[in-house]
């Protein structure tokens, strides 16, 4: 029988990198997107900075399309949040506000774990 590459499980080691950048590049990137809903830094800055963490991710391997943990999930589902929206939303939509508060709160380990819809590694 075959198995497609992205049913393959991923090996311990590659598994142990993919959470290793999860947990190094979450807390930055919360406390940017608080920054920014606040206006202590621009959109532009928040942009580069997930389009960075996007460009590493992308440089590791990886076979599985499902995050590891809730906490991989919560980062992924703020990334594909703050890609998903312009300046004025993240700055004036009161529910972008709080789902993004919410998932960094998370992401920080300082708020409980929100209710996510399912979301993959990118």
């Amino acid at each position: 029988m075959l198995t497609l590459a992205y049913n393959r499980p991923a090996t311990p080691e590659q598994e142990r990198y993919l959470q290793q950048f999860v947990v190094d590049n979450a807390p930055i990137l919360a406390l940017n997107a608080i920054a920014a809903s606040h206006g202590d830094i621009t959109y532009l800055q928040l942009q580069n900075l997930f389009n960075h963490q996007l460009a590493q991710w992308w440089a590791l391997p990886y076979d599985n399309p499902q995050p590891a943990n809730q906490y991989e999930a919560s980062y992924w589902s703020l990334v594909e949040t703050l890609n998903g929206i312009s300046d004025y939303q993240l700055m004036g939509n009161n529910f972008i506000q709080h789902k993004v508060a919410a998932l960094s709160c998370y992401l920080l380990n300082i708020g409980p774990c929100p209710t996510l819809a399912p979301v993959n590694r990118p």
